[in-house]
C-alpha cells in the first residue's frame, strides 16, 4: 500500500533538497521588504520543512513542490505581510500567487541574528482564491 505515494516522496524530497543545498544556500534571495538585505537559507529551514513528525507526506509534498517559488518570492516581494515577535524570536510572512500558486512563505529571526527562510506553506491555486474571493462578495 501507498508505494507510489512513498516513491514520488523520496524522489520529489531528494530533487528539493538538491536545489535548496546546492542552488539556494550558495545563493540566498535578496528580499526587497528587507530593504534588499540577504534572507540567509540554512539547515534550520530545511528541518523544519520536511519534519515528518508534524506533516503527512501530501502537505510535505505541496511544500516541497513550491520551494522553488518561495525563492522567487523573496526575490519580489516589496513587504510582507505580517511580522510576529515572540520571546527572542521574530517571524516574518509573505503571502503571493506565483505562477499559479497561492503560498506563505515565513522567514525569521532568532535573538536579533540573521533573517533566514523558516518554511513555505502551498495555500492553493490562484484560481481557487478567486473563486473564494467572489462567493465571499
Amino acid at each position: 500500500m501507498d508505494t507510489v505515494l512513498n516513491r514520488t516522496f523520496s524522489y520529489a524530497k531528494k530533487l528539493a533538497k538538491e536545489f535548496y543545498f546546492k542552488e539556494w544556500v550558495p545563493n540566498p534571495p535578496k528580499c526587497p521588504a528587507f530593504g534588499g538585505g540577504v534572507v540567509h537559507i540554512s539547515h534550520y529551514g530545511w528541518e523544519h520543512l520536511v519534519c515528518l513528525r508534524k506533516r503527512t507526506k501530501f502537505e510535505l509534498l505541496g511544500r516541497l513542490f513550491v520551494l522553488e517559488r518561495a525563492k522567487e518570492l523573496l526575490e519580489t516581494s516589496l513587504r510582507f505581510q505580517n511580522h510576529i515577535r515572540r520571546d527572542d524570536v521574530e517571524f516574518w510572512s509573505f503571502e503571493a500567487v506565483v505562477e499559479g500558486v497561492f503560498i506563505k512563505v515565513i522567514t525569521r529571526s532568532v535573538k536579533g541574528g540573521e533573517r533566514h527562510f523558516f518554511s513555505v506553506i502551498r495555500k492553493g491555486s490562484a484560481e481557487k482564491e478567486i473563486r473564494e474571493e467572489r462567493q465571499s462578495k
